[in-house]
């Protein structure tokens, strides 16, 4: 009997510090993604002039800039904001994670989190 109880104290400890790993492994994966495609909005300003929108990253088949952007997805919420919908000389990647665990964004090569 002690030891069932012992288990359950540890077991009523240990899932809620699990939970807060998960959120913040959410949270770093998602960032990191952002990150990648400020780069690959970068580079895509370099090569044209202006920035694209994911599709326009991820088209031009060998050549693209990230073949795979438009199908990287944030963990937890699974979309990412972006602007521009047409080329243009600023741009904007969120993540549409409401508050509290909101995991930021990037504004022309500035992240803010």
């Amino acid at each position: 009997m002690i030891v069932v109880v012992i288990i359950g104290i540890l077991a009523a400890i240990a899932i809620p510090k699990f939970s807060s790993v998960k959120d913040q492994a959410e949270q770093v994966s998602c960032r990191s993604n952002l990150r990648t495609f400020g780069t690959g909005e970068s580079m895509y300003y370099g090569m044209y002039g202006a920035y694209g929108t994911l599709a326009e990253l991820a088209a031009g088949g060998a050549s693209a800039i990230m073949g795979n952007a438009t199908s990287i997805s944030c963990p937890a919420s699974g979309a990412y904001t972006v602007v521009p919908a047409a080329p243009t000389t600023t741009y904007a990647i969120g993540c549409n994670v409401v508050a509290p665990l909101t995991h930021g964004s990037i504004n022309d090569g500035i992240v803010s989190w």
